[in-house]
């Protein structure tokens, strides 16, 4: 497999990079806190521990599937994220996740996360349609993923479940012929292309 590009977010110090094996006690620190938790699938693990921590850097990213990055301040690992191309007859769609560590929240790294991500997502050849399914009682990350173009696309009743509960989930998306932030309407790959 070859090794993951280092993502710059446009924001000094920060950027999506490879995990390494020295990241595990940051990544503990900071996915082990009940407010991350309750925004991610129920595959989560809450308590987040050192040895989870220390498998995900090892291999747990690479058995996950897709491309998964962390999301590193002055090199330190304070998040993740991630794309998962579809498979089959959903091979033109990628899903991009992301989770930031709580001190963190609230200075637009988030934001930059999925902009680079759906950047790198329609840059793959063929890819027509980037998403996200947000828990419903996560109105931040919709405000994100809106600001990045990404358009609601409905409600997806009682489809997941959480901590024990069945819940809903938003499905937000974007095309590559949607504009971009900046007014941009050409095709998502024409934009990413003019920008390399």
């Amino acid at each position: 497999m070859p090794a993951l590009p280092t993502l710059d977010l446009g924001l000094p110090g920060w950027c999506l990079r490879a995990w390494a094996a020295t990241d595990a006690p940051s990544l503990a620190a900071h996915a082990d806190n009940p407010r991350v938790w309750r925004n991610m699938a129920d595959t989560f693990p809450q308590p987040y521990t050192l040895e989870i921590a220390q498998h995900w850097v090892a291999r747990g990213h690479i058995d996950f599937g897709g491309d998964n990055w962390a999301i590193a301040c002055e090199g330190t690992a304070v998040g993740g994220c991630g794309v998962h191309r579809g498979a089959g007859g959903e091979r033109c769609n990628v899903e991009i996740g992301y989770w930031l560590g709580e001190p963190y929240w609230g200075h637009g790294v988030v934001s930059q996360v999925v902009r680079v991500l759906t950047a790198r997502a329609f840059a793959l050849p063929g890819v027509t349609r980037v998403f996200a399914p947000v828990h419903a009682d996560n109105p931040a990350s919709m405000r994100v993923l809106q600001k990045n173009g990404f358009r609601r696309e409905g409600l997806l009743r009682r489809s997941a479940i959480k901590g024990g509960q069945v819940i809903d989930r938003v499905l937000w998306a974007r095309i590559d012929d949607d504009a971009a932030p900046d007014g941009d309407t050409r095709p998502a790959a024409k934009r990413v292309e003019d920008r390399t």
